[in-house]
């Protein structure tokens, strides 16, 4: 007998992908890329809001903005940054590995920030 297909969000889940999956799965990606920007657009703006201007702020230490900004970073990038790195270097690195993430490290990401989403990624299960 024939173990009935699954499915998930209105899409068949094959092995190998099938184009539909990777295309769903790149939509979710577009999605949860942007819900981090504003997080990250709003997390910046908060901290900016303590310096007289956005240069100030981007030129002050890491180490000296809010721990909800340090769980974010640390989510997207999985690691730490010392007190020798500016905010500006930070949100270099934390854009470069937003850019590049696949994903299954989004839906990593998007889990460890319990980011609800209406559709989520299918096929990593």
């Amino acid at each position: 007998m024939k173990k009935e297909a699954k499915v998930e969000f209105g899409i068949e889940i094959t092995k190998p992908w099938s184009k539909e999956m990777y295309a769903h799965n790149e939509e979710v990606a577009i999605i949860v890329r942007d819900i981090i920007e504003k997080r990250i657009d709003a997390e910046l703006s908060t901290f900016a809001s303590e310096y007289a201007d956005i240069d100030e702020a981007m030129n002050q230490n890491w180490s000296s903005v809010s721990k909800e900004f340090k769980q974010l970073q640390n989510a997207i990038t999985c690691y730490g940054f010392g007190t020798m790195y500016g905010v500006c270097e930070v949100l270099d690195e934390i854009e470069k590995e937003l850019d590049r993430s696949a994903t299954f490290r989004l839906k990593e990401i998007a889990e460890e920030l319990e980011i609800e989403l209406e559709k989520g990624f299918i096929g990593f299960n």
